[in-house]
């Protein structure tokens, strides 16, 4: 057998699952564009206060998130 066949083979084997994988690894997201006009808009606000003493540390956190679509 010659190698180079061989060798075009094994490069083609790799090339299609690498495609594929690429084609699974995509999200759903990406191609979603064209059928959401206004797409999903996130108004998200973190606040933490850590606050310690010696022997104590207290920890409030609030967050909030707004998600229109």
């Amino acid at each position: 057998m010659n190698h180079k066949y061989v060798t075009l083979g094994i490069a083609a084997i790799i090339a299609v699952m690498a495609v594929t994988a690429i084609g699974y690894a995509v999200p759903q997201q990406a191609f979603a564009h064209k059928h959401n006009n206004g797409g999903v808009k996130v108004n998200q606000s973190i606040d933490q206060l850590n606050e310690c003493s010696s022997a104590l540390c207290v920890n409030d956190a609030n967050n909030t998130a707004d998600i229109d679509r």
